[in-house]
């Protein structure tokens, strides 16, 4: 929550400066920059802190690394993935997202504008508990009747980005921006535990396999990707 408060502290002195005039810095080259930020919206608790260092080669090209760390997200009624598996009576849905890590090239065509985002992301291992509460169900044309928990791992992996950011520059050195790069067509293929009472048979488990993984492709947000928001400063 510290670092949260800075992050949110810096931006209120960047929209200041920003209603003052402040006029956005158009030479970058041989320029340091170090950032911190967010790598979720910070909505329900969730905010993954992330930090960032790179250097500009020139006014239109920039290198650098963004490593978010690991957080526990209570996704609850927003879960996407408790939502796929079609099933009512949701009472938790909580998500230990791991680390992320981008190596990345940024290319801004024009100035002041937004940038090209490319390079090599990687994202670790995220696991998702949904806990569902006690009640009669029918799955795959079964009844139960108890209470059922479904966790979803979502496997580590890599994979070659593309994506778009944008970031203002301000004269005294500091900056704001986002982006979302994310690897085209590198869907990880998740893993499921089943727990229940009465257990599942193996028709019922395949049934919300299939299903949540249908829904999971459907999904631009669950390719290997970086989101990043937050703030930098320069330094040569």
């Amino acid at each position: 929550m510290k670092a949260l408060r800075t992050i949110l502290f810096i931006a209120a002195l960047l929209v200041q400066q920003q209603a003052t005039g402040q006029e956005q810095l158009s030479e970058l080259k041989n320029y340091w920059q170090i950032g911190i930020g967010l790598g979720e919206l910070p909505i329900d608790g969730s905010f993954k802190p992330s930090i960032t260092l790179g250097y500009y080669f020139g006014n239109d090209f920039y290198a650098g690394v963004i490593y978010q760390f690991s957080d526990k997200i209570s996704r609850n009624e927003s879960s996407f993935n408790a939502k796929s598996s079609g099933l009512e009576g949701l009472q938790s849905a909580s998500e230990i997202v791991a680390q992320r890590f981008m190596f990345q090239v940024r290319y801004a065509p024009i100035k002041n504008g937004p940038y090209l985002s490319t390079g090599i992301v990687y994202n670790g291992k995220d696991v998702e508990t949904m806990q569902f509460d006690h009640r009669s169900r029918v799955i795959s044309g079964e009844s139960y009747q108890g209470t059922l928990q479904i966790q979803q791992i979502r496997p580590a992996g890599w994979g070659l980005a593309l994506g778009l950011g944008y970031q203002y520059n301000f004269r005294n050195g500091l900056s704001a921006g986002f982006e979302w790069t994310p690897a085209w067509g590198q869907y990880p293929k998740p893993s499921y535990t089943f727990s229940s009472e009465p257990g599942l048979s193996s028709q019922a488990k395949d049934h919300l396999q299939h299903k949540m993984d249908r829904e999971f492709r459907s999904s631009v947000t669950n390719l290997y990707k970086i989101f990043h928001i937050g703030v930098a400063y320069r330094f040569k």
